[in-house]
């Protein structure tokens, strides 16, 4: 199974690291991040479908999760998936294990792991430096691959490789390596931008007979 930190991560590495643009070099590659950050930075709502693969380097393992995440605003999102539901309602967050009926609450503010998207742009700006890669067919799409690089050495992640869509100028993959060579790669598909989305999506109705654990 895969851990609630990878699952969790896939909204804020996704949209955070779309943030990033204006640090590109170049007048071509900063044209290709504006129209990429003008896409997701004044979106109301945003929902998309997912498959993460986490590969383990020393193991030779491989691990997959599908879901769909759904986004409204700065501080409200819900991820689903097969082994778990996560719920941001603005101030708190629901994590639940299907497996162990189990909900864990947190509150959003005091959860490091639950940054939002916007809050990360001045993070990724300031500690990534990126840089336009190449062009390549991606599952018959045209798309520009861009490389994010830490400036800190000693960063956990080492390299960030995103493919963008040029029709749509849409993230379709992330890819990112970490330290001990593991790879976690994210694939999207079927977004929907401000379509509406029912605020009863981002509160969490805990099951009568779950157990329940407040981190608060």
């Amino acid at each position: 199974m895969i851990k609630n930190k990878y699952t969790c991560s896939i909204v804020t590495v996704f949209l955070s690291l779309l943030c990033a643009g204006h640090i590109f070099a170049g007048e071509k590659a900063g044209d290709i991040v504006k129209k990429l950050r003008k896409r997701y930075e004044n979106f109301k709502t945003l929902q998309a479908t997912f498959t993460q693969t986490t590969v383990w380097s020393l193991a030779g393992d491989e691990q997959s999760v599908s879901g769909r995440f759904f986004v409204l605003g700065d501080d409200k999102y819900r991820v689903e998936t097969e082994a778990q539901i996560i719920v941001a309602d603005g101030e708190k967050v629901w994590t639940y294990s299907r497996e162990k009926n189990q909900v864990v609450i947190n509150a959003l503010s005091k959860s490091s792991r639950n940054e939002m998207p916007r809050d990360l742009l001045v993070k990724y700006t300031r500690e990534f430096d990126a840089e336009l890669k190449d062009e390549k067919m991606y599952h018959n799409r045209k798309c520009f691959e861009i490389k994010f690089t830490p400036r800190d050495e000693e960063a956990f992640v080492v390299k960030t490789l995103v493919l963008v869509e040029k029709k749509s100028s849409l993230a379709i993959r992330i890819e990112q390596e970490d330290i001990n060579e593991n790879i976690t790669r994210y694939e999207l598909s079927d977004y929907k931008i401000d379509q509406p989305l029912e605020q009863s999506l981002f509160h969490f109705k805990i099951p009568p007979d779950a157990e329940v654990i407040d981190m608060r």
